[in-house]
C-alpha cells in the first residue's frame, strides 16, 4: 500500500460508502488527523462492512452490497443470488502472496512479528513470549536497528523476559524517539512497576506527549511524591494544549485537592495567567470555586471568556461552591 495508508487507523463506513485511512500527526500532547479515501464508489448498493490487512500488506474489503439500507435479508435470500463482494486493494501489478510462517525458530517468529497482519503478529508474539530469553538475541536485533514501530513490538517482548524487565524499560525511557519513551512508561504501568522514579526521570521531557503520559501514570497514585510531580507537570502547561490539560485533569482524579494545592503553592501569586486559569477551569479541587469567582470578577478577563468559567462551577459541588455563588452574586450586586 502507499506509505500514507501504512500503520494508520483504517475504517470502513457504510453510511458515506467509503473505506478511509486517518493519517495522524503530533499536535502538542495530542494528534491531528486527515482523511485519505482508499475505496469509494458511486454505486448506491456499495456497503463496505469490514476491512482487514493481509499478510502481504494488501487490504481486503468486504462489500455487503445490500439492496436496501438496513434491510437485512432483503436480496440475500438465496445463496446463488447473494450480492456481496470482496475487493483487494494493492499497488498495480502486485500479486497476492502468503509469506511462509516459521514460528519454531526465534528468527522466523521475529520476522512474523513484523507482519502487517494482526493474526500473524499474534501467533508470532505468542511464540516469542513462550521462548522468553531464548528469543532475546533476535529481538534485540530489531530493538537496536529496526523501524520505530518494529522496535516497539520487540520492546514489549524484551521487557517481559524474566529478570530483564527494568533494564529494557530504562533503555526505552532513554531512547531518542518520544514514542518509545511513552511505550516504556506504559509497559512499566502494565507490569506494576514503581512509577514514581520513572515519572521523575521524564517530568521535564521536551515532548508534551511524554509529559502527558507521565501525568496519566500519576492517576490514583498514593505516593507522597505524586502531588509535587503533578504540580511540576502542570507548570509546563502553556494554556493552549487541550490534550495536555485533559491529561492533567484525568491524572488528578481522586487526588484533586492534594494535586491542585501542590500546584497552587508552587505558583503562588502567579496563578492568574492564561495557563493558570485553564487549570482552574478543568480542576475539581475545593479551592477552585473561590478562584473561579476571582476570575469572573477580574476586569482583565474578557466578557467572551467568562461564560466558560461560569460553566466550570457546574462540575463542582459542596459548601465551597455554595459560598462562591453567594460571593459572585454579592460582587455583581455591588
Amino acid at each position: 500500500l502507499p506509505e500514507v495508508f501504512r500503520n494508520q487507523i483504517i475504517h470502513c463506513d457504510a453510511g458515506p460508502r467509503a473505506v478511509r485511512a486517518y493519517p495522524v500527526k503530533y499536535d502538542g500532547a495530542g494528534y491531528s488527523a486527515t482523511i485519505a479515501d482508499i475505496l469509494t464508489s458511486e454505486d448506491n448498493w456499495y456497503r463496505p462492512s469490514d476491512v482487514v490487512v493481509a499478510p502481504d500488506g494488501s487490504l481486503y474489503i468486504s462489500d455487503w452490497n445490500d439492496a436496501g439500507v438496513g434491510g437485512h435479508f432483503m436480496a440475500d435470500q438465496k445463496f446463488e443470488e447473494m450480492t456481496g463482494r470482496i475487493y483487494r486493494v494493492a499497488p498495480p501489478g502486485h500479486k497476492p502472496t502468503v509469506p511462509k510462517l516459521d514460528l519454531k525458530s526465534a528468527k522466523g517468529a521475529v520476522a512474523a512479528l513484523q507482519s502487517p497482519n494482526n493474526a500473524t503478529r499474534y501467533l508470532a508474539w505468542t511464540a516469542l513470549h513462550e521462548m522468553g530469553s531464548n528469543a532475546e538475541s533476535d529481538l534485540k536485533k530489531v530493538w537496536n536497528n529496526g523501524e520505530p514501530r518494529m522496535r516497539a513490538r520487540s520492546l514489549h517482548l524484551l521487557a517481559r523476559i524474566k529478570g530483564k524487565e527494568a533494564g529494557y524499560v530504562q533503555a526505552a525511557l532513554k531512547d531518542d524517539a518520544s514514542d518509545l519513551r511513552i511505550t516504556g512508561l506504559r509497559i512499566a504501568r502494565e507490569r506494576g512497576m514503581d512509577l514514581i522514579p520513572l515519572v521523575k526521570q521524564l517530568a521535564k521531557d521536551p515532548s508534551a506527549q511524554v509529559r502527558r503520559e507521565c501525568a496519566i501514570a500519576l492517576r490514583h497514585s498514593k505516593s507522597p511524591a505524586a502531588p509535587a510531580l503533578w504540580a511540576a507537570l502542570a507548570q509546563q502547561h502553556d494554556g493552549k494544549d487541550r490534550w495536555y490539560l485533559e491529561a492533567l485533569g484525568i491524572a488528578a482524579d481522586k487526588n484533586e485537592d492534594a494535586y491542585f494545592n501542590a500546584w497552587f503553592a508552587s505558583v503562588g501569586d502567579n496563578w492568574n495567567t492564561p495557563a493558570g486559569r485553564d487549570l482552574i477551569w478543568r480542576a475539581r479541587a475545593k479551592k477552585c470555586p473561590e478562584l473561579l469567582v476571582k476570575i469572573l470578577s477580574d476586569k482583565a478577563v474578557s466578557n467572551e471568556e467568562k461564560p466558560r468559567y461560569l460553566r466550570a462551577l457546574d462540575f463542582l459541588e459542596g459548601p465551597e461552591k455554595e459560598k462562591a455563588l453567594v460571593d459572585l452574586l454579592t460582587v455583581n450586586l455591588n
